[in-house]
């Protein structure tokens, strides 16, 4: 009968004998999309230091970004990321999970329905689950480009709206 430390080092071995390439994809993804988020929240407030200090987990980030969004609010990507987020969660606390193949499922399904209108989502419909993820999470990353550049948009208009009201003060930094 195997002790406990031998089937931890068997248990150890069989799970590092491969590399979950879909896994991999998604841990990347997901810390690529969390950083886009913190940027465009860093964007809307004068002292993101505090934001570093309020330790927000992705999904508050993601719905604080949200809420902040002037006309992106309601779009699919919103539900999209809340899925890849799920599924980073169910991956990163269970390896062989039984939900994970559910939730890799709604990713897919949200991917391909905004993202129907581009022309290689066919084509990626056929490709493996990495490839898949790579997509749903680079789609996500594009949105919040976009937004981004709305949010820099906010900031320079801000900006000069204080420039205006308060010409003898230094300038606030940007």
């Amino acid at each position: 009968m195997p002790s406990d430390i031998d089937a931890t080092i068997e248990r150890f071995r069989q799970e590092m004998a491969h590399v979950d390439e879909a896994a991999q994809v998604l841990l990347k993804g997901h810390l690529l999309i969390e950083e886009a988020l913190t940027s465009i929240l860093e964007r809307h407030v004068f002292h993101p230091e505090h934001l570093a200090d309020a330790r927000l987990s992705f999904h508050q980030k993601s719905q604080l970004a949200r809420s902040l969004a002037l006309r992106k609010n309601k779009l699919g990507e919103w539900e999209l990321m809340a899925a890849i987020n799920a599924l980073r969660n169910e991956i990163s606390h269970q390896l062989n999970s039984e939900d994970r193949d559910k939730k890799l499922a709604r990713v897919k399904e949200l991917y391909f329905r905004e993202a129907e209108e581009s022309s290689a989502i066919e084509a990626v419909k056929r490709e493996s689950d990495a490839v898949v993820l790579f997509g749903a999470c680079a789609h996500c990353a594009g949105f919040l480009a976009t937004y981004s550049e709305d949010a820099k948009s906010v900031r320079r208009m801000i900006h000069a709206m204080d420039r205006s009201l308060n010409p003898d003060l230094p300038e606030f930094e940007l």
